[in-house]
């Protein structure tokens, strides 16, 4: 019962970290492109979509090993996902044309949806089968918290680039956390395993310190488009 309750905790991270990033870069395409509602309406629905594919593809080999797939999806998520709005802070400062930008900025809303989805079939993999409705019921609690908390906490009062962090941080976090599950792995994976666990310590560090150090990157790149302009 214990083990499902930290499975359970770890879905609920994971949507609310994912329905976050997706209404950040929303909300930060807005301002690159104006036109907020069109930016939310595509954003979420490209979202939507890309995780159905996601789910789609959650066969095979993918789910022969759930934990250490799970670890490699929340790598992908912490990188893609906590840099995210650095990412279309780049774009726009390499003067990327607007056609290119919008190609690169919703290609990172199509990854983030894509390994999303494939996150609960995973997770109930992780699981047994009789847990499966439990899942998803806290899946979906999680992405209405995460819309909640967005819109009441984060954009008003944390900020865009210090939110993104934060949440890549969650990632990772979790990701870490997929060490209870380590007797789950079998013995030819472990190394693998281990490996990609490092891995998603050393992202842990390196978002926690650029969230430490949000604000000073926030006012970089305010500087830069106040001397441009």
């Amino acid at each position: 019962m214990k083990r499902f309750n930290h499975l359970y905790f770890i879905t609920f991270i994971l949507a609310f970290c994912s329905i976050v990033y997706e209404l950040i870069l929303a909300q930060s395409l807005s301002a690159f492109l104006e036109n907020t509602v069109l930016r939310y309406s595509v954003t979420i629905g490209l979202y939507m979509f890309s995780m159905g594919f996601g789910a789609l593809i959650a066969e095979g080999k993918l789910t022969q090993h759930p934990v250490l797939t799970l670890l490699k999806v929340e790598i992908g998520l912490t990188i893609i996902g906590g840099f995210s709005v650095i990412f279309l802070q780049m774009f726009n400062i390499w003067s990327m044309s607007h056609i290119l930008f919008s190609l690169s900025a919703h290609s990172i809303i199509i990854v983030i949806g894509v390994l999303t989805g494939l996150e609960i079939p995973l997770l109930m993999e992780m699981g047994t089968s009789d847990i499966e409705n439990k899942v998803l019921a806290v899946d979906y609690l999680g992405a209405f918290c995460g819309t909640i908390i967005f819109a009441f906490i984060f954009y008003p009062r944390v900020g865009l680039i210090p939110s993104t962090f934060l949440i890549g941080a969650f990632n990772a976090l979790t990701g870490v956390a997929l060490y209870l599950w380590h007797t789950d792995i079998e013995e030819s994976k472990k190394e693998e395993y281990y490996g990609f666990l490092s891995v998603q310590t050393v992202l842990l560090l390196i978002v926690g310190i650029c969230w430490i150090y949000s604000q000073s990157i926030n006012t970089f790149f305010m500087n830069y488009y106040m001397g441009k302009s």
